[in-house]
């Protein structure tokens, strides 16, 4: 079973693979889901985590094709932008560049953690290992790994724990701009250790997980919403 955190470098050479997977994991969740402009959030027991992926699909209409790479600016970049339109939880992060050799297949990677408030009694803190891979003309796949090192985490930040596969892919068809939301989290870091994963395992085989799927079903309707305005930029943390 996967731990919760990994180091960097064990991340930058597992990147690659974990990039493949979630590539392969939307054009089967692409292929079974053709509504347009309407969200769909399935899951599956993943083994290697030990606990459930949750997959989200949205198609959204008239959106340019160069808003694809656009797009996948903002996600890999998603650390250090003032604010997520798509999730307005966020509340700020940090991020640097990494200092190892891109993994084959990847084009780059950084180090970062964001920190969201998840209505617990303080925020919690991601730092990954964020990978950007481009892997054909009208496909972005940016995954991310929770990992051991990172920029300077605040005193006595609570961290949560991403693992593979976790990540975003963007692909454009001509018709619409598909975005998957991949998701792999062992927990909200509310009990220590192996305790947290037990207990959202708990709820996730109870089906006591619709607040969960809520926020996934929000995020991709919150994106589509600011991508069909007139002009969705965003900024940068200075």
């Amino acid at each position: 079973m996967q731990p919760p955190e990994i180091t960097s470098g064990q991340a930058v050479i597992q990147a690659p693979e974990h990039c493949a997977g979630l590539l392969m994991m939307a054009r089967r969740h692409r292929a079974s889901h053709r509504a347009r402009n309407q969200c769909q959030t399935i899951r599956h027991w993943q083994s290697s985590a030990g606990t459930w992926c949750y997959q989200t699909h949205i198609a959204l209409e008239n959106q340019p094709g160069e808003r694809l790479a656009w797009l996948a600016e903002v996600f890999y970049s998603a650390a250090t932008l003032a604010h997520h339109p798509w999730y307005p939880e966020f509340d700020g992060g940090r991020s640097q560049e990494l200092a190892a050799a891109p993994a084959r297949g990847v084009d780059r990677h950084q180090l970062s953690w964001g920190r969201f408030d998840l209505g617990l009694s303080s925020p919690r803190y991601y730092r990954q290992l964020v990978s950007l891979a481009l892997p054909a003309e009208h496909t972005a796949v940016i995954a991310a790994r929770s990992v051991t090192e990172g920029p300077p985490l605040p005193e006595g930040a609570a961290l949560a724990y991403t693992v593979a596969p976790n990540g975003e892919v963007l692909h454009f068809d001509g018709k619409c701009l598909h975005w998957h939301h991949i998701c792999t989290t062992t927990g909200a870091a509310v009990l220590p250790g192996r305790l947290d994963r037990w207990l959202i395992n708990a709820l996730r085989f109870l089906r006591v997980d619709g607040a969960e799927r809520n926020t996934y079903r929000r995020e991709a309707e919150q994106l589509r919403d600011w991508l069909q305005t007139d002009n969705p930029g965003v900024e940068y943390a200075k």
